[in-house]
């Protein structure tokens, strides 16, 4: 197995430790094992089974009121390779420019301990299959094609450095997900029929496997030979994936100190400031349970809830130990591993739920529409959050509280400062991804007003 015990970790820290020459030096060990199948319509087309090993040896010397330092990895254990990796941080450092920014390592810490879930750790390539089974067979009983991943993470991180900093932890994650599609998609006039849907979650005996499937093959059914629509601002309810397409953009670009202190973040001059709908809050929260991550950061800093949207106001952005010191804020635990040029980032930003209920949020928005994914959502302005991209996998023309007609895709440029300042909170929070890998637990939201401007297709 790939994950080390933490007195095994400690003992590789610490010998590299002994081996060096610079007035700081930290070991970062990362281990993972990690076993998927992706699979077609015509069945399995990748299985993986992979066990791998990052060490990572920064090394600094202090120069004037800065450090000189680097970093250098290996993906093997054996002693020449981790002394190599160290050589190579040494040699790089001495060349490097004084960063004046840079703050000494800090010493000991109390971190909540976390382990890995057993169960996902052994979940095999059997159990497995009979999800992959179990979703082709429903996909075949209505004439579509299927295709996804059925997947189970383990990973370890253990943190040493020699001013007496000693974390480790373990975190599990589990994932199953189901695209559908018509068979005859892809050429001509859309066909509609396709959807997706996944259940992502910490400990495999929680993914929702039998729901995955029903809710990828019934929107899909459902959302055959979809009418045309006009692109114009309406008011939609966003489901949990749709939600974290857009929010995880604001951990890549609004929430960091550092682009707080450039003035590129939605925060800058609005902290203490009513932005969004009172009943909004925004966290984030490693240690909820959707999450499980891990309690330090990419320093070894203890990290918990941080909250950053409470009742609608913007609070501050995250930090690490270099930017709390310069912006004179608390150090939040969101370092990323250093040395890193792109600041402070929120990795595990919740969306807290609300009050109402799916249906309840589609009364309330009477007539507009239902989204439950959106794709290929990109960057234009970062004052505001202006994003763009476009809906993918089903989406609904709601009539009287009712999703009751497939329409065709929607491309959309919609602030989402601006969205959210409308926005009402539903009550079923979950762990949605999104197409450039980032997560949120997030509820269903409605939106008055978001911003359509073409269709997607022709």
């Amino acid at each position: 197995m790939a994950l080390l015990e933490q007195d095994h970790a400690f003992e590789i820290a610490d010998a590299i430790l002994a081996a060096s020459s610079a007035d700081e030096t930290e070991v970062a060990l990362h281990c993972t094992e990690d076993r998927f199948v992706r699979f077609a319509h015509e069945g399995p087309t990748q299985c993986a089974d992979r066990e791998r090993y990052e060490l990572a040896v920064r090394v600094r010397y202090r120069d004037g009121e800065g450090f000189r330092e680097a970093r250098a990895s290996t993906g093997t254990l054996d002693d020449g390779s981790l002394v190599g990796a160290l050589r190579r941080a040494e040699l790089l450092a001495g060349v490097a420019a004084p960063d004046v920014h840079a703050v000494p390592l800090e010493g000991a810490v109390d971190v909540e301990g976390t382990a890995p879930s057993r169960p996902t750790q052994d979940h095999s390539f059997k159990e497995k299959a009979e999800w992959v089974d179990a979703a082709l067979r429903r996909c075949e009983a209505e004439s579509l094609r299927g295709a996804g991943i059925a997947r189970t993470t383990v990973a370890s991180r253990s943190l040493v450095n020699s001013a007496g900093r000693r974390v480790h932890g373990a975190t599990s994650r589990s994932e199953f997900s189901l695209t559908c599609d018509h068979p005859d998609a892809g050429g001509g006039a859309p066909l509609g029929g396709q959807a997706a849907a996944s259940s992502i979650r910490s400990y495999v005996d929680r993914v929702d496997v039998e729901g995955t499937i029903e809710s990828a093959v019934t929107r899909a059914v459902e959302g055959r030979d979809p009418a045309e629509i006009e692109a114009r601002p309406f008011d939609v309810v966003l489901m949990p994936e749709a939600v974290a397409a857009l929010v995880s953009q604001a951990a890549l670009a609004g929430f960091g100190a550092r682009e707080f202190h450039e003035g590129a973040s939605f925060l800058a001059g609005r902290c203490g400031e009513r932005l969004f709908d009172a009943d909004l809050i925004i966290a984030d929260d490693p240690a909820h349970p959707a999450f499980g991550g891990l309690r330090f950061d990419g320093e070894g800093t203890p990290r918990g809830r941080t909250e950053l949207v409470r009742e609608g106001t913007a609070l501050g952005p995250v930090t690490d130990a270099a930017w709390a010191r310069r912006l004179g804020l608390d150090n939040t635990g969101h370092a990323r591993p250093q040395p890193s040029s792109a600041g402070p980032r929120a990795e595990h930003l919740v969306v807290e739920e609300g009050t109402a209920s799916l249906d309840e949020l589609l009364v309330t928005l009477g007539d507009g529409l239902l989204v439950h994914h959106l794709h290929y959502v990109n960057l234009v302005e970062p004052r505001d959050l202006v994003l763009t991209g476009m809906t993918r996998g089903g989406l609904f023309r709601v009539r009287g509280g009712r999703a009751d007609e497939p329409v065709e895709d929607l491309r959309f440029t919609q602030s989402l400062v601006e969205a959210l300042g409308s926005a009402v909170v539903g009550d079923r929070a979950e762990r949605a991804a999104s197409l450039l890998g980032g997560e949120v637990v997030a509820p269903p939201l409605l939106v008055r007003g978001f911003r359509f401007t073409s269709r997607a297709q022709g």
